[in-house]
């Protein structure tokens, strides 16, 4: 559907084939580093707003292999984290998969706090973390139940626009921060990467 020319949702075809996209480009490079999370991470100058505060339920929506809230981490403190992505599984699995060469391998790149982050998050702290492969549109959480919920380039990855930010507005504590981010193609983009017009990973 579109609306002032902004695709808003998109079919459930159109969603999984975003979805293979996204599990084909994970597998390409959940081994390598991951400098988008950290310009955001400057763009958001370096989250000193939050530094200091205390939140019971932290929420990360779309998170990734790499997640953007290894950056807030250390700002603040917290009861529980939060995860939600529909490739959860395939993150956490990765590793356990692989030989114990391997391992040791990303055990020496977590020290850099870059590569599969959330693997190490789930490590470090799994009586803290709950993970989900819900989508967006449809959160397994109640209403107001967390005070932190962080949604950086992930709108253009999902079914409904619309509906995933009624979810997060649902779950979001009455007096909650709500950390969104949202990369948009724009003239320059184009100009050097023509192909992002018609790009298999961003249905919206």
């Amino acid at each position: 559907m579109k609306g002032s020319h902004i695709i808003q949702k998109v079919d459930n075809d159109r969603w999984q084939q975003a979805q293979e996209f996204e599990l084909k480009f994970a597998k390409q490079t959940i081994e390598s580093d991951d400098d988008w999370n950290r310009w955001w991470y400057e763009k958001f100058e370096r989250y000193v707003v939050l530094k200091n505060r205390h939140f019971n339920n932290v929420l990360e929506v779309g998170c990734g292999p790499h997640t953007n809230i290894r950056y807030i981490l250390p700002e603040i403190t917290f009861d529980k984290l939060w995860f939600e992505d529909p490739l959860i599984q395939y993150y956490i699995t990765y590793s356990l998969n692989k030989p114990n060469s391997f391992v040791n391998y990303l055990n020496k790149k977590f020290k850099k706090e870059r590569v599969n982050y959330l693997v190490k998050i789930f490590s470090d702290l799994n009586t803290k973390v709950d993970l989900s492969s819900s989508k967006l549109e449809d959160l397994p959480y109640k209403d107001h139940q967390m005070d932190l919920v962080i949604c950086i380039n992930v709108l253009d990855h999902v079914n409904n626009y619309e509906q995933c930010m009624e979810e997060i507005f649902r779950v979001l504590n009455n007096g909650g921060l709500l950390i969104l981010g949202q990369d948009l193609s724009n003239q320059e983009d184009l100009m050097h990467c023509p192909s992002s017009y018609a790009d298999t990973g961003h249905p919206i």
